[in-house]
C-alpha cells in the first residue's frame, strides 16, 4: 500500500473507545455515523490526493474524476439533507428538546458555501479548463470545518444515552432506510469504494448489506460511470487499494 492513501490529510473518526459499548442504543448510532462519516472523509481525501496528477490534457480521465467529484458532493447533499429534514426532527421530539440539533445545522451552514463552490467547480468545469490547483484551493477552502462538523456530530450522538435507547436506535434505522434511497448508479459504487472493511481491524461490517450487494454494486450499477469509480480508494468489496493519481509529494 502506497504511503499516500485516502486516511490524510483529513484524519478518520476512531470508533473503538464507545462501538463495543452495548449500554445504550447512542452508541451504536455514534459508531454507524462515524462510519458514514469515515467514507466521505476518505472520499475527499481521495479528491485532494489525486487532484493534481489528473493528467489534464486526458479529457476523458478529467471528465471521469470530475464525475467522481460530483458523485461525492451529491452523497453529501443527500446524507445532510435527510439528517436535517427527518433525523435531526426525530432526535428532538424523542428527547423533548427543540433544537437540540441546532448547533449541528449550524455547522453544516459553516462549511456549505465553500462546499457549495467545490461542487459548482465540479459541475461546470470543461475537461479542457480542468485546473487541480484551484480544486485543491476550493477543497482548503471547507474541508476544516466540514472535518469539524463530521466529528463533532459524533459526540452529540454519543450524548443522547440519556434519553429512550429504543426510540434512538429506531430514529436512526429511518434515517439509515432514507439514506439508502438514492441514486444507486452514482451513490451507491462511491460509498462501497470508500468503505474500507479493515478499518479498526476489521471489526465493522459496513455498509451493513447482504453478502451479494457488492456483486450487484460490481456488474449492474458501476457500468453508467465505470470510468469515475477508478479513483475511489477501496474496491467494490471494500478492500483497500492505491490511488490512481498519488504520489508523497501530493499534499502540498
Amino acid at each position: 500500500m502506497s504511503p499516500q492513501w485516502a486516511d490524510q490529510p483529513l484524519s478518520l473518526i476512531p470508533t473503538l473507545p464507545f462501538s463495543k459499548n452495548t449500554s445504550h442504543s447512542a452508541y451504536y448510532v455514534a459508531t454507524q455515523m462515524a462510519l458514514a462519516h469515515n467514507g466521505m472523509i476518505r472520499g475527499l481525501n481521495s479528491i485532494y490526493l489525486q487532484a493534481l496528477q489528473v493528467p489534464a490534457s486526458d479529457f476523458s480521465t478529467v471528465r471521469d474524476f470530475l464525475t467522481y467529484c460530483q458523485c461525492w458532493c451529491e452523497s453529501m447533499h443527500h446524507h445532510h439533507d435527510t439528517e436535517e429534514e427527518q433525523f435531526f426532527p426525530e432526535i428532538e421530539k424523542i428527547t423533548g428538546i427543540p433544537e437540540l440539533m441546532e448547533a449541528n445545522v449550524a455547522q453544516h451552514r459553516a462549511f456549505t458555501p465553500g462546499f457549495e463552490a467545490f461542487d459548482a467547480y465540479a459541475r461546470s468545469c470543461h475537461p479542457k479548463d480542468y485546473d487541480g490547483k484551484k480544486m485543491k484551493e476550493l477543497i482548503d477552502a471547507f474541508a476544516a470545518p466540514l472535518h469539524r462538523h463530521l466529528v463533532d456530530e459524533i459526540n452529540t450522538l454519543k450524548a443522547l444515552d440519556k434519553y429512550d435507547s429504543e426510540g434512538i436506535r429506531l430514529a436512526y434505522k429511518r434515517f439509515e432506510k432514507s439514506a439508502m434511497n438514492t441514486n444507486k448508479y452514482r451513490i451507491g459504487p462511491l460509498v462501497f469504494g470508500t468503505a474500507d472493511r479493515a478499518f479498526e481491524g476489521g471489526i465493522h461490517n459496513f455498509p451493513p448489506v447482504p453478502f451479494f450487494v457488492p456483486y450487484v454494486i460490481r456488474y449492474a450499477f458501476e457500468r453508467p460511470h465505470r470510468g469515475a469509480w477508478r479513483f475511489s480508494p477501496c474496491t467494490t468489496w471494500r478492500d483497500r487499494r492505491d490511488l490512481l493519481f498519488a504520489s508523497a509529494s501530493n499534499t502540498s
